[in-house]
């Protein structure tokens, strides 16, 4: 068996095994039994409790750090029923510096926003994706115009229920009228 090192048996002897340590102590902790000279880094282990051979139980995620790494982020919503709406909100209110990817089975929405340094200026575009077919929401919307524009329509308000399962986008228009549009 390999002998340990002096330093590593320093650190060693600071730490008791078997004790679940506050996150401030655990921070102080590493801080203290670090002897790198660089800037070292953590993992960090959460027992969350999936059996991830199963899809229903995979989990994906990133996060933002807090000063940025000049690269466009991703965020991966997994989930279904009525916390779709809700995730989609989420997407909506992060897309100003972000991008944003939610999926519910094999439905992937995903709205890729570019900052403009200089004017402040958020570029957002929307892409739905099933099953390799993929089409973006300026031409969803501008089939759901033309659908309204061909029954006479002049709608102020849109609201688009998007089911790339069914190949469909479903709209009502005003609360009152209400169609179909393929999305592929």
């Amino acid at each position: 068996m390999a002998k340990k090192g002096k330093r590593y048996q320093e650190a060693a002897a600071l730490i008791e095994k078997g004790k679940a340590y506050p996150i401030e102590e655990a921070v102080a902790l590493v801080k203290k039994t670090s002897n790198v000279k660089f800037d070292a880094s953590v993992d960090v282990v959460f027992k969350l409790g999936l059996d991830t051979r199963h899809a229903d139980q995979q989990l994906r995620g990133a996060i933002v750090l807090p000063h940025g790494t000049g690269k466009t982020k991703k965020v991966l919503v997994v989930t279904q029923g009525a916390k779709v709406e809700e995730a989609k909100e989420t997407v909506k209110e992060a897309a100003k510096a972000t991008t944003k990817k939610v999926s519910a089975k094999k439905t992937a929405v995903k709205t890729t926003a570019k900052k403009a340094v200089a004017k402040k200026e958020v570029k957002t575009e929307t892409f739905i994706q099933y099953n390799d077919e993929q089409t973006d929401m300026d031409a969803v919307l501008k089939r759901v115009e033309a659908d309204l524009k061909a029954q006479k329509v002049a709608a102020k308000d849109i609201k688009l229920y998007i089911k790339p399962q069914d190949g469909a986008c479903y709209y009502v228009a005003d609360g009152k009228v209400a169609g179909r549009v393929d999305l592929f």
